[in-house]
Protein backbone atom coordinates (compact mmCIF):
# COMPACT_ATOMS: atom_id res chain seq x y z
CA UNK A 1 0.00 0.00 0.00
CA UNK A 2 2.63 2.35 0.65
CA UNK A 3 4.06 1.88 -2.38
CA UNK A 4 1.34 1.76 -4.16
CA UNK A 5 0.53 5.51 -2.64
CA UNK A 6 4.33 6.58 -3.70
CA UNK A 7 3.85 5.46 -7.27
CA UNK A 8 1.22 7.85 -7.32
CA UNK A 9 2.60 11.28 -5.83
CA UNK A 10 5.93 9.93 -8.29
CA UNK A 11 3.45 10.59 -11.22
CA UNK A 12 1.72 13.12 -9.72
CA UNK A 13 4.79 15.04 -10.02
CA UNK A 14 5.84 13.83 -13.40
CA UNK A 15 2.37 14.64 -14.53
CA UNK A 16 2.39 18.98 -13.06
CA UNK A 17 6.11 19.29 -14.22
CA UNK A 18 5.04 18.20 -17.85
CA UNK A 19 2.54 20.59 -17.89
CA UNK A 20 4.58 23.25 -16.24
CA UNK A 21 6.92 22.81 -19.18
CA UNK A 22 4.45 22.83 -22.07
CA UNK A 23 2.80 26.22 -20.32
CA UNK A 24 6.58 27.54 -20.45
CA UNK A 25 7.16 26.22 -23.90
CA UNK A 26 3.84 27.92 -25.43
CA UNK A 27 5.16 31.20 -23.56
CA UNK A 28 8.30 31.24 -24.96
CA UNK A 29 6.63 30.81 -28.39
CA UNK A 30 3.90 33.06 -28.00
CA UNK A 31 6.52 36.28 -27.43
CA UNK A 32 8.37 35.14 -30.47
CA UNK A 33 5.32 35.16 -32.64
CA UNK A 34 4.05 38.51 -31.23
CA UNK A 35 7.95 39.74 -31.61
CA UNK A 36 7.88 38.71 -34.99
CA UNK A 37 4.55 40.72 -35.60
CA UNK A 38 5.51 43.56 -34.14
CA UNK A 39 8.79 43.64 -36.19
CA UNK A 40 6.58 43.12 -39.06
CA UNK A 41 3.96 45.60 -38.71
CA UNK A 42 4.86 48.77 -40.01
CA UNK A 43 3.95 51.92 -37.93
CA UNK A 44 4.36 55.80 -39.52
CA UNK A 45 5.31 59.01 -37.58
CA UNK A 46 3.16 61.80 -38.96
CA UNK A 47 5.25 64.68 -40.38
CA UNK A 48 4.35 68.09 -41.13
CA UNK A 49 2.61 68.67 -44.37
CA UNK A 50 1.36 64.83 -44.83
CA UNK A 51 -2.52 63.42 -44.57
CA UNK A 52 -3.79 60.54 -45.14
CA UNK A 53 -3.91 60.24 -48.77
CA UNK A 54 -0.51 60.77 -49.30
CA UNK A 55 0.34 58.89 -46.31
CA UNK A 56 -1.26 55.94 -48.28
CA UNK A 57 0.22 56.56 -51.63
CA UNK A 58 3.99 56.12 -50.29
CA UNK A 59 3.12 52.76 -48.38
CA UNK A 60 0.79 51.85 -51.38
CA UNK A 61 -2.03 51.29 -49.48
CA UNK A 62 -5.66 53.04 -48.98
CA UNK A 63 -6.38 55.80 -47.12
CA UNK A 64 -9.71 53.89 -46.10
CA UNK A 65 -7.21 51.12 -44.80
CA UNK A 66 -5.23 53.48 -42.24
CA UNK A 67 -8.17 54.86 -41.14
CA UNK A 68 -9.97 51.75 -40.47
CA UNK A 69 -6.69 49.73 -38.46
CA UNK A 70 -6.14 53.11 -36.53
CA UNK A 71 -10.01 53.20 -35.69
CA UNK A 72 -9.73 56.92 -36.78
CA UNK A 73 -13.32 58.76 -36.73
CA UNK A 74 -12.05 61.15 -39.39
CA UNK A 75 -9.49 61.92 -41.81
CA UNK A 76 -8.12 64.32 -39.33
CA UNK A 77 -4.53 63.84 -38.02
CA UNK A 78 -1.73 65.32 -36.50
CA UNK A 79 2.11 65.91 -36.32
CA UNK A 80 3.88 63.16 -34.39
CA UNK A 81 0.61 60.74 -34.03
CA UNK A 82 1.63 57.03 -34.88
CA UNK A 83 -0.36 55.40 -38.18
CA UNK A 84 -0.12 51.35 -38.16
CA UNK A 85 -0.25 50.98 -41.65
CA UNK A 86 -1.79 48.19 -42.85
CA UNK A 87 -0.65 45.24 -45.51
CA UNK A 88 2.67 47.70 -46.05
CA UNK A 89 4.43 45.85 -48.75
CA UNK A 90 7.67 48.27 -48.41
CA UNK A 91 9.12 50.59 -45.85
CA UNK A 92 9.30 53.54 -48.02
CA UNK A 93 11.84 55.31 -45.86
CA UNK A 94 14.53 52.79 -46.49
CA UNK A 95 15.61 52.71 -49.85
CA UNK A 96 16.49 49.18 -51.51
CA UNK A 97 19.81 48.43 -52.26
CA UNK A 98 21.08 48.80 -55.91
CA UNK A 99 21.75 45.72 -57.79
CA UNK A 100 25.07 45.75 -59.00
CA UNK A 101 25.34 45.80 -63.83
CA UNK A 102 25.62 42.65 -64.87
CA UNK A 103 28.59 41.44 -66.27
CA UNK A 104 29.14 41.25 -70.33
CA UNK A 105 29.08 36.98 -69.64
CA UNK A 106 25.64 37.51 -67.93
CA UNK A 107 22.55 36.82 -69.66
CA UNK A 108 20.81 40.08 -70.71
CA UNK A 109 18.25 40.92 -68.32
CA UNK A 110 14.11 41.31 -69.14
CA UNK A 111 12.90 44.77 -69.34
CA UNK A 112 11.12 45.83 -66.03
CA UNK A 113 7.60 46.14 -65.51
CA UNK A 114 6.15 49.81 -66.18
CA UNK A 115 4.80 51.19 -62.95
CA UNK A 116 2.69 53.57 -63.31
CA UNK A 117 2.84 56.36 -60.83
CA UNK A 118 -0.41 57.87 -59.12
CA UNK A 119 -0.59 60.87 -60.72
CA UNK A 120 -0.88 63.95 -58.57
CA UNK A 121 -0.83 67.95 -59.15
CA UNK A 122 -1.63 70.72 -57.38
CA UNK A 123 -4.03 73.30 -58.24
CA UNK A 124 -4.08 77.23 -56.41
CA UNK A 125 -7.14 78.18 -55.50
CA UNK A 126 -8.10 81.46 -57.38
CA UNK A 127 -10.83 84.53 -56.28
CA UNK A 128 -14.47 83.05 -56.80
CA UNK A 129 -13.28 79.21 -56.88
CA UNK A 130 -15.22 76.49 -54.71
CA UNK A 131 -14.31 72.92 -53.97
CA UNK A 132 -17.14 71.69 -56.70
CA UNK A 133 -16.07 73.77 -59.29
CA UNK A 134 -12.41 72.21 -58.74
CA UNK A 135 -13.19 68.78 -58.32
CA UNK A 136 -15.22 69.06 -61.62
CA UNK A 137 -12.69 70.92 -63.69
CA UNK A 138 -10.25 67.89 -63.23
CA UNK A 139 -13.37 65.35 -62.83
CA UNK A 140 -12.42 63.79 -58.95
CA UNK A 141 -15.34 64.52 -56.48
CA UNK A 142 -15.21 67.02 -53.55
CA UNK A 143 -14.72 63.97 -51.24
CA UNK A 144 -11.95 63.14 -52.82
CA UNK A 145 -10.55 66.36 -53.09
CA UNK A 146 -11.24 66.91 -49.24
CA UNK A 147 -9.66 63.66 -48.55
CA UNK A 148 -5.93 64.23 -50.69
CA UNK A 149 -5.67 67.66 -48.45
CA UNK A 150 -6.83 66.25 -45.24
CA UNK A 151 -9.49 69.17 -45.43
CA UNK A 152 -12.37 68.92 -42.13
CA UNK A 153 -14.59 71.12 -44.40
CA UNK A 154 -14.05 71.24 -48.15
CA UNK A 155 -16.41 74.39 -48.58
CA UNK A 156 -13.95 76.25 -46.80
CA UNK A 157 -11.07 76.97 -49.20
CA UNK A 158 -9.23 80.28 -49.50
CA UNK A 159 -7.46 81.90 -52.67
CA UNK A 160 -4.17 81.40 -52.82
CA UNK A 161 -4.58 77.95 -51.18
CA UNK A 162 -2.40 74.81 -52.66
CA UNK A 163 -4.55 72.08 -53.37
CA UNK A 164 -3.06 68.35 -54.53
CA UNK A 165 -5.60 67.08 -57.26
CA UNK A 166 -5.02 63.07 -57.07
CA UNK A 167 -5.19 61.25 -60.17
CA UNK A 168 -6.74 64.09 -62.26
CA UNK A 169 -5.49 62.97 -65.34
CA UNK A 170 -6.76 59.63 -64.96
CA UNK A 171 -10.33 60.66 -63.91
CA UNK A 172 -13.00 58.53 -65.98
CA UNK A 173 -14.58 59.89 -69.08
CA UNK A 174 -18.00 61.14 -68.65
CA UNK A 175 -20.79 58.77 -70.82
CA UNK A 176 -22.18 60.21 -73.69
CA UNK A 177 -25.55 59.62 -72.75
CA UNK A 178 -25.15 60.67 -69.15
CA UNK A 179 -23.29 60.52 -66.13
CA UNK A 180 -23.15 58.87 -62.35
CA UNK A 181 -21.81 60.42 -59.47
CA UNK A 182 -19.89 58.53 -56.84
CA UNK A 183 -21.72 58.70 -54.09
CA UNK A 184 -21.70 56.39 -50.74
CA UNK A 185 -24.50 56.06 -47.94
CA UNK A 186 -25.53 53.86 -45.31
CA UNK A 187 -28.51 52.34 -44.06
CA UNK A 188 -30.77 54.72 -42.30
CA UNK A 189 -30.80 54.25 -38.23
CA UNK A 190 -34.61 55.28 -37.22
CA UNK A 191 -37.93 53.97 -39.33
CA UNK A 192 -37.97 57.13 -40.24
CA UNK A 193 -35.07 59.20 -40.23
CA UNK A 194 -34.77 59.26 -43.85
CA UNK A 195 -34.62 62.61 -44.51
CA UNK A 196 -31.03 62.60 -41.88
CA UNK A 197 -29.69 60.26 -43.52
CA UNK A 198 -30.22 61.45 -47.14
CA UNK A 199 -28.68 64.71 -45.55
CA UNK A 200 -25.42 63.75 -43.79
CA UNK A 201 -24.41 61.08 -47.02
CA UNK A 202 -24.62 63.89 -49.13
CA UNK A 203 -22.94 66.56 -47.24
CA UNK A 204 -20.44 63.83 -47.20
CA UNK A 205 -20.18 63.87 -50.56
CA UNK A 206 -19.24 67.18 -50.25
CA UNK A 207 -16.53 66.44 -47.77
CA UNK A 208 -18.38 67.44 -44.61
CA UNK A 209 -19.01 64.47 -42.34
CA UNK A 210 -21.69 64.95 -39.85
CA UNK A 211 -23.19 62.21 -37.58
CA UNK A 212 -26.60 60.92 -38.66
CA UNK A 213 -28.09 61.46 -35.34
CA UNK A 214 -26.36 64.18 -34.49
CA UNK A 215 -28.12 65.53 -37.23
CA UNK A 216 -31.87 64.22 -36.95
CA UNK A 217 -32.43 65.36 -33.40
CA UNK A 218 -31.03 69.01 -34.33
CA UNK A 219 -33.69 69.06 -36.39
CA UNK A 220 -36.73 71.55 -35.36
CA UNK A 221 -40.11 69.23 -34.36
CA UNK A 222 -43.43 70.72 -35.76
CA UNK A 223 -46.78 69.46 -36.84
CA UNK A 224 -45.72 71.44 -39.97
CA UNK A 225 -43.51 69.05 -41.87
CA UNK A 226 -42.55 73.02 -43.61
CA UNK A 227 -41.30 73.78 -40.04
CA UNK A 228 -40.03 70.55 -38.94
CA UNK A 229 -40.13 66.99 -38.03
CA UNK A 230 -43.83 65.58 -37.59
CA UNK A 231 -44.00 62.45 -35.00
CA UNK A 232 -41.41 60.48 -34.00
CA UNK A 233 -38.30 59.31 -35.48
CA UNK A 234 -39.54 55.43 -34.20
CA UNK A 235 -42.87 56.27 -35.57
CA UNK A 236 -44.63 53.35 -38.57
CA UNK A 237 -44.04 54.44 -42.13
CA UNK A 238 -46.58 55.30 -44.15
CA UNK A 239 -48.69 57.34 -42.09
CA UNK A 240 -49.20 61.43 -42.59
CA UNK A 241 -49.27 64.22 -40.20
CA UNK A 242 -50.43 65.03 -37.68
CA UNK A 243 -49.08 61.79 -36.82
CA UNK A 244 -45.46 60.29 -37.31
CA UNK A 245 -44.59 61.67 -40.63
CA UNK A 246 -40.83 63.05 -41.56
CA UNK A 247 -39.52 66.48 -42.41
CA UNK A 248 -39.74 68.31 -46.41
CA UNK A 249 -36.66 69.77 -47.50
CA UNK A 250 -37.08 73.50 -46.26
CA UNK A 251 -35.64 72.41 -42.41
CA UNK A 252 -33.27 70.01 -44.07
CA UNK A 253 -31.09 72.51 -46.06
CA UNK A 254 -31.41 75.05 -43.61
CA UNK A 255 -29.50 72.76 -40.70
CA UNK A 256 -27.12 71.88 -43.37
CA UNK A 257 -25.99 74.96 -44.13
CA UNK A 258 -25.58 75.39 -40.41
CA UNK A 259 -23.25 72.48 -40.74
CA UNK A 260 -21.35 74.92 -43.69
CA UNK A 261 -22.75 72.77 -46.24
CA UNK A 262 -24.32 75.06 -49.44
CA UNK A 263 -27.57 73.50 -50.02
CA UNK A 264 -30.89 74.49 -50.95
CA UNK A 265 -34.47 73.63 -50.59
CA UNK A 266 -36.34 74.02 -53.72
CA UNK A 267 -40.14 73.00 -55.34
CA UNK A 268 -40.58 72.40 -58.95
CA UNK A 269 -37.33 71.67 -60.02
CA UNK A 270 -37.56 70.58 -63.77
CA UNK A 271 -35.66 67.04 -64.62
CA UNK A 272 -33.57 68.88 -66.58
CA UNK A 273 -31.89 70.99 -63.81
CA UNK A 274 -31.13 68.01 -61.93
CA UNK A 275 -29.46 66.11 -65.25
CA UNK A 276 -27.79 69.76 -65.20
CA UNK A 277 -26.77 69.09 -61.30
CA UNK A 278 -25.11 65.95 -61.71
CA UNK A 279 -23.36 67.10 -65.29
CA UNK A 280 -21.62 69.13 -62.91
CA UNK A 281 -20.96 66.84 -60.64
CA UNK A 282 -23.64 67.94 -57.98
CA UNK A 283 -26.10 64.73 -56.69
CA UNK A 284 -29.82 66.18 -55.95
CA UNK A 285 -31.63 65.14 -52.71
CA UNK A 286 -35.39 63.96 -53.89
CA UNK A 287 -38.66 63.65 -52.33
CA UNK A 288 -40.23 60.62 -53.36
CA UNK A 289 -42.93 57.93 -52.53
CA UNK A 290 -41.50 54.90 -50.84
CA UNK A 291 -38.69 53.42 -53.18
CA UNK A 292 -39.62 54.90 -56.04
CA UNK A 293 -43.43 54.07 -55.89
CA UNK A 294 -46.59 55.75 -57.35
CA UNK A 295 -48.49 57.47 -54.28
CA UNK A 296 -51.52 59.88 -53.92
CA UNK A 297 -50.95 63.71 -52.76
CA UNK A 298 -52.76 64.84 -50.04
CA UNK A 299 -53.70 68.42 -48.76
CA UNK A 300 -53.03 68.81 -45.24
CA UNK A 301 -53.30 72.20 -43.20
CA UNK A 302 -50.72 72.51 -39.35
CA UNK A 303 -52.60 73.17 -36.94
CA UNK A 304 -49.62 75.26 -35.31
CA UNK A 305 -48.96 77.36 -37.94
CA UNK A 306 -52.45 77.29 -40.15
CA UNK A 307 -50.48 76.92 -42.97
CA UNK A 308 -51.50 74.12 -45.79
CA UNK A 309 -49.43 71.93 -47.52
CA UNK A 310 -48.83 68.82 -49.52
CA UNK A 311 -48.28 65.50 -48.04
CA UNK A 312 -48.68 62.08 -49.02
CA UNK A 313 -48.12 58.24 -47.41
CA UNK A 314 -44.72 56.84 -47.46
CA UNK A 315 -42.83 60.42 -48.35
CA UNK A 316 -39.33 59.15 -48.29
CA UNK A 317 -36.14 60.85 -49.55
CA UNK A 318 -33.29 59.45 -52.05
CA UNK A 319 -30.23 60.69 -53.50
CA UNK A 320 -30.41 61.08 -57.36
CA UNK A 321 -26.43 60.07 -58.14
CA UNK A 322 -26.61 59.74 -62.03
CA UNK A 323 -28.69 59.53 -65.54
CA UNK A 324 -28.00 57.09 -68.69
CA UNK A 325 -30.56 57.52 -71.40
CA UNK A 326 -34.14 56.48 -69.78
CA UNK A 327 -32.26 55.06 -66.60
CA UNK A 328 -32.12 57.20 -63.47
CA UNK A 329 -29.77 55.88 -60.98
CA UNK A 330 -30.57 56.08 -57.17
CA UNK A 331 -28.93 55.88 -53.21
CA UNK A 332 -31.58 55.00 -50.95
CA UNK A 333 -29.49 54.77 -47.27
CA UNK A 334 -27.11 52.20 -48.42
CA UNK A 335 -28.69 50.48 -51.51
CA UNK A 336 -27.96 51.54 -54.62
CA UNK A 337 -30.49 50.96 -57.57
CA UNK A 338 -31.61 52.17 -60.69
CA UNK A 339 -35.27 53.06 -62.21
CA UNK A 340 -36.65 54.24 -65.29
CA UNK A 341 -36.86 58.33 -65.45
CA UNK A 342 -40.62 57.96 -66.20
CA UNK A 343 -40.54 55.82 -62.42
CA UNK A 344 -38.53 58.50 -60.92
CA UNK A 345 -41.04 61.61 -62.45
CA UNK A 346 -44.10 60.04 -61.41
CA UNK A 347 -43.02 59.66 -57.91
CA UNK A 348 -41.07 62.67 -57.41
CA UNK A 349 -44.25 64.51 -58.83
CA UNK A 350 -46.32 63.24 -56.04
CA UNK A 351 -44.24 66.09 -53.53
CA UNK A 352 -44.42 68.67 -56.32
CA UNK A 353 -40.76 67.76 -57.34
CA UNK A 354 -39.33 68.72 -54.05
CA UNK A 355 -35.21 68.59 -53.53
CA UNK A 356 -32.29 70.16 -52.22
CA UNK A 357 -29.46 71.09 -54.57
CA UNK A 358 -26.07 72.57 -53.82
CA UNK A 359 -26.21 76.23 -53.70
CA UNK A 360 -27.03 79.19 -51.57
CA UNK A 361 -30.10 79.62 -50.19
Amino acid sequence: MALQTSSLALFRKIAISIVILLLAVSGVLWQAAARVQAQSQVVHTVQAGENLFRIGLRYGVSWQSIMTANGLPSTYIYVGQRLIIPDATTNFATPLPVQPPATVSAPLPTAPPVVIQPVQQTYTVQAGDTAWRIATRFGITVNTLAVANNLPNAWRIYAGQTLVIPGANNAPAAPPNGRQLAVYGQNQTLPLDCEARSAVDWAGYFGVAINELEFFYRLPVSDDPEVGFVGSGWGAWGQTPPYSYGVHAGPVAALLQSYGVKAKAVRGLAWESVQAEIDAGRPVIAWVIGHIWNGAPITYTAASTGQTTTVAAYEHTVIVTGYAGDTVYILDGGATYTRSKTDFLNSWAVLGNMAIVAGDS
